[in-house]
């Protein structure tokens, strides 16, 4: 939790939710990732975008629950805006915090692919399995042509036939056939994610 979200974004706690949004897009824009590519301050600058999703997140559950009136998004900003919250999510799940990325992904009025199979990361993340091949396959209907979405969806659906035919309790490991599990859903993500960059594919371009 971030001490004083309001100075993170240099806003007055009085300030209004249009100020406080604002603040948001203009410092997202500012440290976002893509601006630092190779560049020596890339470190810095994406622990300032990560405070500042924290912040603003961290201001709007606060509004949220004290009035019940906020309602998030602004339709003007257009899908520049989108992406920035896309962003947030995917540093959350790179960061393991899988429930934060649920959390901004839910305030989101899109449903893009994108936004689908970042949502299918984060429960996996969880172990929510079910909800997370779902949002995968939903995805890959959305934008079928899209490898990075079936890569995701298809070793979903290889976990769950194997949970199915073997159990939780009874994986077999990498000379068993298949790929090595841990019984832990974020490790062998990470682990399926790293086989797949090793022959020359991405299962996951967050991680």
């Amino acid at each position: 939790m971030v001490t004083n979200p309001y100075e993170v974004l240099g806003v007055s706690p009085s300030a209004s939710n249009d100020q406080v949004k604002r603040a948001y897009r203009d410092l997202s824009r500012k440290y976002h990732p893509d601006s630092y590519a190779d560049n020596p301050l890339a470190g810095l600058a994406e622990e300032k975008f990560k405070e500042v999703q924290e912040a603003y997140d961290q201001i709007m559950r606060e509004r949220e629950g004290g009035s019940g009136t906020y309602e998030y998004g602004n339709h003007s900003t257009g899908s520049s805006q989108q992406e920035v919250e896309l962003q947030a999510a995917v540093n959350f799940i790179n960061n393991r915090r899988y429930q934060e990325a649920l959390r901004v992904l839910s305030r989101q009025p899109a449903r893009t692919a994108k936004w689908y199979y970042c949502s299918a990361a984060a429960h996996y993340g969880l172990g929510n399995n079910v909800q997370a091949l779902n949002d995968a396959q939903t995805a890959v209907n959305m934008e079928p042509n899209n490898m990075e979405y079936r890569s995701l969806l298809n070793q979903l659906q290889w976990n769950t036939r194997r949970y199915q035919n073997r159990g939780f309790g009874n994986m077999t490991n990498s000379r068993g056939g298949g790929l090595p599990t841990t019984g832990n859903c974020c490790c062998d993500l990470w682990i399926a994610d790293t086989c797949c960059e090793c022959t020359g594919g991405d299962l996951c371009s967050c991680m």
